[in-house]
């Protein structure tokens, strides 16, 4: 039987992770956004070969994610949002160890805290590339396309129409409510 261990960083011991994960950006400038991709494409791959726990394999899906949202020409990520992911997928490239990965049990751990800092600074662009995603897989299991067909503006126009939807569904369940007239309603 395992044993569940809570760990609670104080801001100052999170701000030293946070300037780890600072000086490796700045020694990665240089470096070109697909080289800074490969590599943390590489070093997802090595620490997921390696890691036994759940929660550091969730994070390493989720920077995997990162990477996909990144190559995804459909996406169409702003330039901001680009450069702050391959900022945080430079420390992941880079990541010089506090803890040998080697170690029983302990090894992963500054990996899973490095890795859980960079999915909360880029967690809005990672939720929307997400939701996208998973509409386009929807509608390619529904044969309504394939991976490469469906489009960013497909999904923005799925959105907008279901909001339009909720907003006709509120509006009758209001006037019903009042023992109103929609038809009156909508021809004003």
């Amino acid at each position: 039987m395992g044993i569940e261990l809570k760990l609670e960083l104080s801001d100052a011991e999170l701000d030293y992770f946070r300037s780890v994960m600072h000086r490796v950006r700045m020694m990665n400038r240089e470096r070109t956004p697909h080289d800074i991709q490969r590599a943390a494409a590489r070093e997802v791959a090595r620490l997921h070969s390696t890691a036994r726990s759940p929660f550091v394999r969730q994070r390493l899906d989720r920077v995997g994610r990162l990477i996909a949202m990144l190559d995804d020409a459909e996406w169409q990520l702003p330039e901001e949002g680009r450069r702050r992911a391959l900022d945080a997928l430079a420390y992941v490239a880079d990541a010089a160890d506090l803890i040998p990965d080697n170690v029983p049990a302990l090894g992963l751990l500054d990996d899973a805290i490095m890795l859980e800092l960079v999915i909360q600074e880029l967690r809005p662009e990672l939720e929307g590339y997400e939701e996208f995603d998973a509409y386009r897989a929807s509608e390619v299991a529904q044969g309504r396309g394939s991976v490469e067909t469906i489009s960013r503006e497909d999904w923005l126009d799925a959105r907008r129409e279901a909001l339009h939807a909720r907003i006709r569904e509120r509006r009758e369940r209001d006037v019903a409510a009042r023992g109103g007239n929609l038809d009156l309603i909508t021809r004003l």
